[in-house]
């Protein structure tokens, strides 16, 4: 019999229990992710886009005059630079606070993205608003706010979820719900700003909605598994509720005059595009839950 003389790998250290710092830092990078989703719905519902002619300035100045569009579209920039450096901080302190490599590269991805988030915003200014770069700023947006739900769960659980008999079966279910939202964000993004795709965006919503009702629905009926799914599933089945009726309340609101220039469309209409971003990353969120749940 022959002994292996090769050395035996150090097992993986453990990740460190998050600190409540680092916690809470994460949960407010989170909520400043949807509130920047609501400073950039503003801008839309306003038709603020071209309010500033010029990028990164603000006709020449950091602050000009915040009047009128430019109260929306300069407030939108000021709101995402300081969501950017709440970014910063989150990548350089997860890269010396977190032991798990996957998380590491979580926060720099998203630094990444967002700087060139930044970049897809000037490049739709000086383009004059085209539909398609709009749209893709849009849906990058709303995909940057995914990962810091995500960021923000990966800090405040270092560890799987629980144990979750079956968890693995929904695993193909969890993918498509959020593979099908994220289709239907994009043709709401294309619908908003291109103001085409009606027809593709209600169509689809059945589609998203059928299959994101079905995830939820599949993981609340599982009595035996952990709180955190449960909670996970029913946020995402009252968000998906609360989308939909926002979604008929819009439909209804845009045969009114001047759609834009109405306060109650315009706050109607970015609430529908703040549920769905929220939306969209409560399923992430759940879908990150399953993947993550121990089997017995």
């Amino acid at each position: 019999m022959t002994v292996s003389t090769e050395p035996r790998r150090a097992p993986a250290p453990a990740p460190k229990p998050p600190s409540p710092a680092r916690r809470t830092f994460a949960f407010v990078n989170a909520a400043a992710g949807l509130l920047l989703m609501v400073a950039g719905g503003m801008v839309t519902s306003t038709a603020s886009g071209l309010a500033v002619p010029d990028w990164p300035l603000s006709y020449g100045r950091w602050l000009p005059a915040m009047t009128g569009g430019v109260f929306y579209e300069h407030g939108h920039r000021m709101f995402a630079a300081g969501v950017g450096a709440l970014i910063l901080i989150m990548a350089v302190w997860t890269q010396f606070a977190d032991s798990r490599p996957g998380v590491r590269r979580l926060g720099w991805w998203t630094l990444a993205l967002v700087c060139g988030q930044g970049v897809l915003g000037g490049v739709t200014v000086f383009m004059g608003l085209p539909a398609l770069v709009s749209a893709a700023h849009a849906t990058l947006g709303q995909t940057i706010f995914c990962l810091l739900v995500v960021m923000a769960e990966f800090v405040s659980s270092p560890g799987p979820v629980a144990r979750a008999p079956g968890a693995r079966a929904l695993r193909a279910l969890a993918v498509a719900a959020v593979a099908a939202l994220w289709i239907q964000l994009l043709a709401g993004a294309i619908m908003r700003h291109g103001g085409a795709g009606l027809s593709w965006h209600l169509s689809w919503a059945f589609v998203a909605a059928t299959t994101a009702g079905a995830f939820a629905a599949a993981v609340y009926l599982r009595g035996d598994w952990p709180a955190p799914l449960a909670q996970g599933a029913r946020a995402l089945l009252a968000l998906l509720g609360a989308q939909i009726l926002l979604g008929v309340a819009t439909a209804d609101f845009r045969t009114l005059p001047a759609p834009r220039a109405n306060p109650v469309m315009i706050a109607v209409a970015t609430a529908h595009l703040a549920v769905g971003a929220a939306l969209l990353a409560s399923a992430v969120l759940l879908c990150v839950r399953v993947w993550r749940a121990d089997e017995p």
